[in-house]
């Protein structure tokens, strides 16, 4: 890390450190926040209250419409695909589908990590109804995210001993450099209570609480993906959202490099109002593409259900439909297990399903099961949205 990219006024300082080579150079530790910050520009007030709007408007519509619980889940599988794809996982959403549906993958494969992703935020959000999130929280909610990866390596649950380096060793020659271990735990104490306080707009304060986490680095490994579910999960604590529908990995996902860089630029320049605007452009967009995925998948729930009427349709088939909102991967199994049926009757019901193209007919077979999936579905949940048209962009 080159000292001379630290222009005044940054919101911290410069350490000399050493890493467990004993190679010499510097770290950077940040100033406990709030910062001191000027939030009265015209451009901030204007960003804030459209990202506020924004995200009003999809908490109203998360009251409107009927069974949320069957869509809602699918935003947070994408958000763990996308999260993780920024720390270099290739994992689609179907692979995901399939591995819940099959529960197997390879111990530390990319379907695992992924799938530690949605396990991690389940657990932090019933959790967080009994304790703030804080280092206990995220310390628990870490421990869960890194199952399978080398315990050695990684520490799960453990806030870290050691140094860390983002980008490429040695120290001088690295992107960024997070505070030595002997600072973080004060750090993350001062940002527990940062989140505790009642004094930014709460979109702002949890702009500064993201950069603060991610400068703090308070585990060795796995400090983006955490940081990122955090930012759902606070909304869904502090009653900004009822149900778990905005995540900001797409946005991220998209504009990775502004997003190292804004987070960068506030370390080195200060640049709190440049990170500010991005992440608040990023709560307005995602607020607008949730928004129109969500009606673009309950008229997609409406129309299977109205290709599924008729005198001889069986209530149990829109069962399974519902069920595929939940997870839009089947077996003949599980819908035998799910519906309490004999094996033929839950093929007869998986065939019209194929026949019906809300089932992919070319299945996958894992560890002798056949598995189906509602591709439909997925290209829904995978297709760019057109914000102003609110159809999928070309």
């Amino acid at each position: 890390m080159d000292p001379s990219q630290f222009q005044p006024p940054i919101p911290g300082r410069l350490v000399e450190t050493t890493d467990a080579l004993g190679n010499a150079g510097h770290a950077f530790v940040p100033d406990p926040i709030p910062p001191n910050l000027d939030l009265g520009s015209k451009t901030i007030r204007l960003a804030l209250s459209q990202a506020d709007q924004a995200l009003a408007r999809l908490d109203g519509i998360a009251h409107q419409i009927e069974r949320p619980d069957l869509l809602f889940r699918n935003y947070l599988r994408r958000e763990a695909v996308l999260s993780s794809k920024i720390e270099g996982t290739h994992t689609t959403l179907a692979d995901l589908v399939l591995y819940e549906a099959a529960h197997v993958a390879a111990p530390g494969g990319d379907n695992e990590v992924v799938a530690n992703y949605l396990a991690a935020f389940d657990y932090g959000r019933a959790r967080c109804a009994e304790i703030p999130v804080g280092r206990r929280l995220c310390s628990e909610m870490h421990e869960i995210l890194m199952r399978g990866e080398d315990a050695r390596a990684t520490k799960p649950g453990q806030i870290r001993d050691c140094l860390v380096v983002i980008g490429t060793p040695p120290l001088s020659a690295a992107r960024f450099v997070p505070p030595p271990a002997l600072f973080v735990n004060e750090l993350s104490e001062n940002l527990e209570a940062y989140l505790r306080e009642e004094t930014e707009a709460a979109l702002i304060k949890l702009a500064v609480a993201h950069y603060q986490f991610e400068a703090i680095h308070p585990f060795r490994d796995g400090n983006g993906r955490l940081g990122r579910l955090l930012i759902s999960l606070w909304l869904q604590k502090e009653r900004i959202l009822t149900e778990p529908m905005l995540y900001l990995s797409a946005y991220f996902e998209q504009n990775q490099n502004e997003y190292y860089d804004r987070l960068l630029r506030v370390s080195t320049h200060g640049e709190w109002t440049e990170w500010i605007l991005f992440f608040l452009r990023g709560v307005e967009t995602q607020s607008i593409d949730a928004a129109l995925r969500t009606q673009r998948l309950v008229e997609l729930r409406r129309t299977y259900h109205h290709r599924l009427t008729g005198p001889r349709v069986p209530q149990n088939l829109h069962r399974l439909v519902d069920e595929l909102f939940k997870i839009p991967a089947i077996s003949i199994p599980m819908a035998r297990d799910f519906l309490g049926i004999t094996y033929p009757a839950a093929k007869a019901l998986i065939d019209r399903l194929v026949a019906a193209e809300i089932l992919s007919p070319n299945s996958i077979v894992i560890r002798g099961t056949a598995y189906y999936v509602a591709g439909g579905l997925l290209n829904s949940l995978n297709e760019q949205v057109d914000p102003v048209a609110g159809a999928p962009a070309a």
